[in-house]
């Protein structure tokens, strides 16, 4: 099989239609890049996938980035053989490396509390800032749908969100009063003195749709200001999963509400299930 620009272009184009993360982008083709480099024009084999593979693992790369490699050719596979092109059979049932279980990073409700109340609200930017941290923790969206909010998908007098997830999925998702409140003082205060004639709910300095990388930084600066330690902002979507777990949830609730396809996918939540078991375990069972 040939790794080649056309045939990058193609997925790439194939993932973007099919709803795939600007972070999903960049990754699959930095990683097939990459590969095609290695080949130098040779076509793809089973030894030189190996070769290739251990090349990664020699240079200490994480058994996450060697299996997301693996993936990105198993994917340009697919969409080559949707073009009728030839790709090999072997690829698509090669195993990647064994990944080791890693439990979501979440805040607890007091360093949640912590988080929120950071932004200052006599500023546009600390109106927007609060209402983003307040509707990411109280919808447990990611990131990057946030980002793609326009100002229709949000129903403030019903308290939720038209979000379009991975796969060009819908979903409907409620949030709570301080949500709420958080996005009206944003919208009412904020935004008329960042917005330029654009539809997003959330804007930058400049008028423009904020992006993830923005959201980055901006959750980043509040954890320094707040003690807290440094986690991506999907730890966000973590505790409002967590939470709402702790607070009686049922698994299957909590994957409608992330949008999960499959519950296994929410499965990682379970250690927090497994948490509450135990205490009503032992409050309920008489010889506990």
């Amino acid at each position: 099989m040939q790794v080649d620009e056309a045939a990058i272009a193609r997925l790439e184009r194939e993932l973007r239609l099919r709803g795939a993360s600007p972070h999903t982008l960049r990754a699959y083709r930095q990683d097939l890049t990459q590969v095609a480099a290695f080949l130098g024009g040779n076509e793809l084999t089973q030894l030189r996938l190996r070769a290739y593979l251990a090349k990664l693992q020699q240079e200490g790369r994480a058994r996450r980035t060697v299996a997301r490699a693996l993936s990105a050719l198993k994917a340009l596979a697919r969409s080559r053989l949707r073009a009728q092109e030839s790709a090999p059979e072997w690829l698509l049932t090669t195993r990647g490396p064994r990944l080791e279980k890693r439990l979501p990073q979440f805040f607890s409700v007091e360093e949640t509390e912590r988080l929120l109340e950071r932004p200052d609200p006599s500023t546009p930017l600390g109106l927007r800032d609060r209402a983003l941290l307040e509707l990411l923790y109280a919808s447990g969206l990611r990131v990057s749908e946030a980002c793609g909010l326009d100002l229709g998908d949000c129903s403030l007098p019903d308290g939720d969100l038209r979000v379009m997830g991975k796969g060009g999925r819908e979903r409907i998702v409620p949030f709570g009063r301080a949500a709420e409140r958080a996005l009206l003082a944003y919208l009412d205060r904020g935004r008329p003195r960042l917005a330029r004639s654009v539809p997003a709910l959330f804007l930058n300095s400049r008028g423009g749709r904020l992006t993830t990388r923005s959201v980055r930084r901006i959750l980043a600066a509040y954890e320094l200001q707040a003690g807290l330690p440094r986690r991506s902002p999907h730890s966000l979507r973590h505790t409002f999963a967590t939470h709402l777990l702790e607070g009686g949830a049922d698994l299957r609730a909590v994957q409608e509400l992330l949008g999960h396809r499959s519950l296994s996918s929410t499965q990682i939540y379970t250690h927090v299930q497994a948490g509450r078991m135990r205490v009503v375990y032992k409050k309920s069972h008489p010889r506990a």
